[in-house]
């Protein structure tokens, strides 16, 4: 219990860079390390409003009784998706395994550790949804003293099952892939497969009864909709129930499967430590080499084969940033099976949802688009690229170029699909080309910017820089945020002036693309 209680705390002191915040000396870091809280904070505020906001809306619509399913559900999702890229480079960390096992530390503690650390990022998932859930909830339906009570306490429980189930997932990606050549390529190919597979799942959401946003169709909805939860994901069954109706015999079912899940994984990872961790510190060479021809490259063409060997060496980087581009060309593809404009049409007001489809499209796309971390993710080699005799405005135009060779397919396909899908008339196909471009330039010149202002050289992890740093927020969510302002005045606009205001959009995005553009040129990448 020591032992485990040490290597906790070891884990939990820079969760987040609080113990470099803490004691660092150097200004900067300390300002990033605030500006992240900052950031941070701003999106939990947004992530409680939008539950509460979803919450209160059901129960004002009739539906209240969808809402203790909806929290549990939406919580072990996100807790699910927010630790389950990152479980299996937390769980089996590849740059302390010597020092630990050459100490007398039992396997079981190295393990336990590292998932209450998992455990207590999930549980601040779990807080930010369910607390404002049930709170709403209580209010408003008047559930009973011990409805709150268990609501509350299973605040606690339910982050457990999808913290093993992405231990779970980590340990099986980890496992197989420490005996494979390609690493990246594997772990690659099954977490998009993963996120393929959840889209088709979803597929499935009853939606038939919703076109004129009738009050028993809402009802009916919500009801299929809570059914199709408790098939999907048994758990919502236990503790929505204990939520609503002060279920005490379904929250002791609850408690009891999550433990024995946590212990059942803990027991699996125990077991296998040692074998995957041999699996991934050991390295197979042959030594038939043989001299070929030397190739003489250009200046950017080997800066760009610098940036592209470094983004498919770490799996972490490829499959948190490929999930947009794929998301992106899903939701262009589902163009073909529903209307969005038929869904909308029971609105008190007016929207052409297809005349900014294409423009949501370039802004999912470049959700976390792996520019936003291209400098931080050169980490303690970053030296190099300073003392080069390259100009800075070189290094940043190979990083751009490498990004949208990148993206460019996905747009490609994405666009070939729309254009299919929604047939629109030939300006609406030039708009639909364009916007979507300069959106996506946009994105990329404002992430390398937030890169630079937030750079993170120094971590342990490559999960620290993809999923942990301010540049990754910022920049990440940067372009996704740049499509939504721009989609707001293309669905409201009338008809015959949609192409006045793209075009102002146009102009003033390639405006905001320069400036930034020219302001990266001129920063100097020696200052970082």
């Amino acid at each position: 219990m020591r032992q485990i209680k040490i290597l906790t705390k070891l884990e939990l002191a820079n969760l987040f860079s609080l113990n470099v915040i803490r004691y660092t000396k150097d200004k900067k870091a300390r300002n990033t390390g605030i500006a992240l809280g900052c950031i941070i904070g701003f999106l939990v505020l947004m992530a409680i409003a939008y539950v509460s906001g979803m919450s209160y809306g059901f129960i004002n619509l009739g539906a209240g009784n969808i809402v203790p399913a909806y929290i549990v559900f939406l919580s072990s999702i996100l807790t699910l998706l927010f630790c389950a890229f990152k479980a299996g480079k937390i769980i089996f960390k590849e740059n302390c395994y010597d020092i630990l096992t050459s100490m007398p530390i039992k396997t079981e503690s190295l393990v336990i550790s590292r998932y209450i650390r998992l455990y207590i990022e999930g549980l601040m998932v779990a807080c930010i949804v369910m607390i404002p859930g049930v709170i709403l909830y209580g209010v408003f339906e008047r559930p009973g003293i011990l409805a709150i009570i268990l609501g509350l306490l299973s605040v606690i429980i339910v982050p457990i099952i999808p913290i093993t189930l992405s231990v779970l997932l980590g340990l099986i990606i980890t496992g197989i892939s420490s005996r494979m050549k390609n690493k990246v390529l594997f772990e690659t190919v099954f977490v998009v497969g993963i996120v393929i597979a959840i889209f088709l799942l979803s597929a499935f959401v009853p939606t038939e009864d919703m076109e004129n946003f009738d009050m028993q169709a809402i009802k009916e909805v919500a009801s299929k909709l809570i059914d199709m939860l408790h098939k999907i994901y048994p758990p919502t069954t236990w503790f929505s129930k204990a939520i609503g109706a002060g279920d005490v015999v379904g929250f002791i079912i609850g408690v009891i499967l999550s433990l024995v899940s946590f212990l059942a994984v803990i027991f699996l990872t125990t077991v296998n430590f040692e074998i995957i961790n041999r699996g991934i510190h050991t390295n197979s060479a042959k030594h038939n080499y043989k001299l070929g021809e030397l190739e003489n490259k250009t200046m950017m063409k080997a800066l760009v084969s610098r940036e592209a060997k470094r983004y498919f060496s770490s799996g972490t980087y490829v499959t948190n940033t490929i999930i947009g581009p794929v998301m992106a060309v899903i939701f262009a593809a589902s163009l073909f099976f529903v209307d969005m404009n038929d869904a909308l049409k029971g609105l008190p007001i007016n929207i052409d949802i297809n005349a900014a489809i294409p423009v949501l499209f370039s802004g999912i796309l470049v959700m976390n688009t792996p520019i936003a971390t291209a400098i931080s993710m050169e980490g303690k080699e970053f030296w190099i690229s300073k003392t080069l005799p390259i100009l800075s405005r070189d290094i940043l135009k190979s990083k751009l170029i490498f990004n949208a060779m990148l993206i460019v397919p996905f747009y490609v396909v994405g666009e070939v699909i729309m254009i299919i899908a929604l047939r629109p008339s030939i300006t609406k196909v030039l708009w639909m080309v364009v916007l979507p471009a300069i959106v996506i330039v946009c994105a990329l010149v404002v992430g390398i910017a937030a890169n630079l202002k937030f750079p993170k050289l120094n971590w342990d992890s490559d999960v620290e820089v993809v999923k942990q740093s301010a540049s990754a927020l910022i920049g990440g969510m940067a372009g996704f945020l740049i499509a939504l302002i721009a989609t707001i005045p293309l669905m409201l606009v009338p008809v015959r002036y949609y192409n006045l205001v793209a075009c102002v959009e146009f102009i003033v995005l390639v405006i905001v693309a320069f400036v930034v553009n020219e302001k990266n040129y001129r920063f100097d990448m020696k200052k970082i």
